[in-house]
């Protein structure tokens, strides 16, 4: 049952002990929107290994035979370039031999399309770990991280570089030693900027990377990934998404991520978290740029901060440092937490400094004038004048100390009220990423529920099927007849579909039930040409196919367009499904999905 359950989660891959050369498939690892990764056997070494095939669902598909095309005339130029991408990146992959990057052994065109093979490790990915333990020690978080830099360094200095660093793409061999996984080469090959899909994941990928020109992104990129996931281990959560934080450093003068030093306070030593709020600067250019000055100061070194905004800045404490004598070697700075709750405290010593200051003032000038008076001056009219003046001196003084102590107490007010908003800001932000969490955790429990139950309806329809089948050979017979005039209708609207000739009125009516039966790539092929052509109900009934995967992968940015387009042409009822898709994609991809179909001349 598990099997069945598995190969029906990817509909898109190879069957089990397929063959290609001398590998065959035993599993599917793994899949993204740009391919698909089989556990493999070497049937000439005899060995595991792990085989990327390159299958970018948006712009081609699978048929029948295992052949990989492009999704019509329109994308095989899109399709071909970014399959040269795929392979030539994966020869210059395979020229690294580091202990931490994944290794590949070798690439090879098959079935339309390349496939990548890598040595495959054993253990577990670094998301697994940290779900059972949710945070790690400072000496297992250096073991991870550092080899990792080493084999990362390499990959920089010939002009890669990742993209997709987070917990998930780290393995933790047997042995406890790391290695780097997916470097999404064919994401980078389709990275045209009319073209690009904008796939990230939230939490660990910079600002830079929500747009689909890619000038911005270098070292510095993979650096934010590497931060990200550091903070992943010492907070026990993800860093909040760039989106979120950019919206929050434009509407408020501060950041609205708490920093490591502030997680990790007591737990972490103050270099390491120094170096990880370093690398997780908003702004590129405020990170640091190589792998080599990022290492420096997780080792120990310090680094130069770059002058900030002064509407980006944090509130920060006017409290004078305390002495060098009184401070701990290696210990932190404070971070703006701790000074906004250590504000209050400092203005008290600060104001019984300054009353201090006032009396000890009053005193000396009293010393003064005696001291310095001669004997004469012990006339009554001279020392009633020098007492006027010691007293006028002192209750300036008073006056002064008592205007310092109330702009120290309204300081301290002030900062106590930010402290309380900030705080209320991350107790909402957290209770919402908590039901978020909670929201994905029963939606994919569900889908797991249906999957097993779909599966094993299947299974007892099949069983039926079999007796029907060895009870009812006439029926056979007859069904096979059918089914041999089905196939020649089918290729006469293939054919007809092939030249664009599907235009009769009946032609809609012929796709629905072509769909109804099951027959979804007849009912696709049928569909395109008057969808294409305007006809307002293709254009729904092709969203709603894309939308529920039927006979095509999910595909929430392409149902989003065509249901727009089906609105532009008069079907007012397909807005209330263009915006239940709204909710299945970023705000990037609807804008990039609104762009297109503003340049579409379907309609208007």
């Amino acid at each position: 049952m598990t099997d069945a359950v598995t190969d029906q989660a990817y509909p898109d891959a190879l069957p089990r002990q397929y063959r290609m050369h001398w590998f065959t498939v035993e599993r599917v690892l793994g899949q993204g929107g740009f391919g698909i990764t089989y556990l493999a056997r070497d049937t000439n070494l005899d060995q595991l290994v792990a085989i990327k095939e390159y299958l970018p669902v948006e712009v081609a598909a699978r048929r029948a035979d295992g052949v990989v095309q492009s999704r019509g005339d329109g994308q095989r130029e899109r399709y071909r370039w970014g399959l040269e991408r795929f392979i030539q990146e994966a020869r210059t992959l395979a020229r690294f031999d580091h202990p931490n990057i994944v290794r590949v052994h070798s690439v090879f065109e098959f079935n339309g399309t390349a496939y990548m093979v890598m040595r495959f490790e054993e253990g577990d990915n670094l998301a697994a770990v940290l779900e059972r333990r949710g945070t790690l020690p400072e000496k297992d978080l250096l073991r991870i991280l550092l080899p990792i830099l080493d084999g990362l360094e390499l990959v920089h200095n010939a002009g890669f570089i990742h993209r997709d660093i987070k917990p998930d793409n780290i393995h933790i061999r047997a042995d406890g030693s790391p290695v780097l996984l997916d470097f999404g080469s064919a994401r980078h090959s389709l990275g045209k900027a009319h073209t690009l899909t904008i796939l990230v994941a939230p939490g660990y990928a910079p600002f830079e990377q929500y747009h689909s020109s890619s000038e911005n992104q270098g070292p510095w990129t993979d650096i934010y990934g590497l931060a990200a996931t550091c903070y992943r281990v010492i907070a026990g959560t993800a860093p909040l998404d760039a989106i979120s934080r950019s919206k929050g450093i434009l509407g408020s003068t501060r950041e609205m991520l708490v920093p490591a030093a502030t997680v990790g306070s007591g737990r972490y030593s103050g270099g390491l978290l120094a170096a990880v709020d370093h690398a997780l600067a908003f702004a590129e250019k405020d990170r640091p740029q190589s792998i080599a000055e990022w290492r420096r100061e997780l080792k120990g070194g310090e680094f130069v901060a770059r002058p900030v905004p002064a509407a980006t800045l944090p509130v920060v404490d006017r409290t004078p440092p305390p002495p060098a004598s009184a401070e701990a070697p290696g210990a932190a700075s404070p971070n703006p937490a701790s000074v906004t709750a250590s504000g209050a405290s400092g203005m008290r010593m600060q104001f019984v400094w300054a009353v201090f200051g006032a009396i000890a003032g009053a005193v000396a000038i009293a010393i003064f004038l005696r001291v310095s008076a001669p004997d004469r001056d012990t006339e009554p009219g001279l020392m009633e004048k020098h007492k006027q003046t010691q007293e006028a001196e002192a209750a300036r003084l008073a006056r002064e100390a008592e205007k310092q102590r109330q702009a120290q107490e309204a300081d301290a007010k002030r900062l106590a009220q930010d402290a309380e908003k900030q705080r209320q800001a991350q107790a909402a932000e957290a209770k919402r990423l908590a039901e978020e969490a909670a929201k994905q955790r029963q939606t994919q429990e569900a889908a797991k529920k249906r999957q097993t139950q779909e599966a094993e309806k299947r299974r007892l329809a099949q069983e039926a099927e079999n007796r029907r089948l060895a009870q009812e050979a006439e029926k056979q017979r007859q069904a096979q007849e059918a089914e041999r005039t089905r196939k020649a209708e089918k290729e006469r609207l293939d054919l007809q579909a092939k030249r664009g000739e599907v235009r009769s009125p009946d032609a809609l009516q012929e796709a629905i039930a072509a769909e109804a039966r099951g027959d979804f790539s007849t009912a696709m092929k049928m569909l395109k040409p008057l969808a294409e052509g305007g006809n307002a109900a293709a254009q729904a009934r092709l969203a709603a196919m894309y939308a529920n995967g039927r006979g095509v992968p999910v595909d929430a940015f392409l149902a989003y367009v065509w249901y727009s387009l089906s609105v532009r042409c008069g079907n007012a009822a397909a807005a209330a499904s263009r915006t239940a898709m709204t909710k299945k994609l970023q705000p990037a991809q609807v804008d990039h999905a609104n762009a297109t179909v503003a340049g579409t001349k379907i309609c208007g």
